[in-house]
């Protein structure tokens, strides 16, 4: 139990200590592709899929780590921007967590669930426009509502809210 509870500590205190700028994304029972270019934190797990996580700048920030995998490759090695370190997970019922840092994290699956906190960019592609998936999950910016992910996909800026 108390390795449990540091581990689940760790991002919460990240997301605890998140700067002003910094926005929320929540996404719930997604079934496409999430796509993160940001400096924050995320967790998140994955029915069945895969995660590639991408960490461009060494000791920034905790790191990342994966649970599950039934598949890890290792691309750092086969990069262009040598330096990067790549990790691709894939299984079903992955975790995942990248915590205070600059990552790029893409996720392709179903059952996808993730909760980040930090500024940059996201990508969401629901599988929506697929005639064979009728619900296809819903995402959340800065504690906004859920909305359907969206079929054709759709670039979202995480970041703040504007205004007071």
């Amino acid at each position: 139990m108390t390795v449990l509870a540091a581990a689940l500590a760790v991002p919460a205190v990240a997301f605890a200590l998140s700067e002003d700028n910094d926005g929320t994304l929540s996404v719930r029972a997604g079934i496409g592709r999430v796509s993160l270019t940001f400096d924050g934190s995320a967790v998140g797990r994955v029915r069945s899929g895969s995660i590639q996580v991408t960490d461009p700048v060494a000791n920034d920030g905790a790191g990342f780590e994966f649970s599950n995998c039934d598949v890890v490759i290792n691309k750092s090695d086969t990069t262009l921007a040598k330096g990067d370190s790549i990790k691709v997970c894939r299984g079903d019922n992955i975790r995942f967590r990248a915590v205070g840092g600059k990552y790029v994290i893409s996720i392709k699956g179903a059952g996808i669930y993730l909760s980040a906190v930090g500024h940059g960019s996201a990508f969401l592609n629901g599988a929506g426009d697929n005639p064979d998936v009728v619900l296809d999950g819903t995402y959340s910016l800065n504690d906004g509502p859920y909305k359907s992910l969206p079929d054709f996909g759709a670039p979202v800026i995480l970041a703040a809210p504007t205004g007071g």
